[in-house]
């Protein structure tokens, strides 16, 4: 496990419906992508989260980072390729 100085818990609700209102199945739902940087404008960073449809309530923990503020976003993929837009962008301050 990684320091918890250098890191970063995001922790986050599967969605129940899709952009346009629909109702999403949790068995439709593949995958997470988090993006990440140092710049709110430009998250260069990115991981993919598989199982998406094992758990209603999700974490991930981002570690490595250097000291600075931290911005991240959140979209669900589902099992058709369709993506949703971002999250909010939310943001961590690492100590130096």
């Amino acid at each position: 496990m990684s320091s918890p100085e250098r890191s970063a818990v995001l922790s986050w609700s599967a969605p129940l419906t899709r952009v346009n209102g629909e109702s999403i199945p949790m068995g439709e739902l593949d995958r997470y992508v988090i993006r990440y940087g140092q710049d709110a404008d430009e998250l260069s960073e990115k991981v993919v989260v598989t199982n998406a449809q094992a758990e209603a309530e999700m974490s991930y923990e981002v570690s490595g980072l250097e000291a600075g503020t931290w911005y991240f976003t959140i979209q669900v993929q589902d099992t058709n390729g369709l993506i949703s837009e971002p999250s909010d962008v939310v943001s961590k301050s690492i100590r130096s």
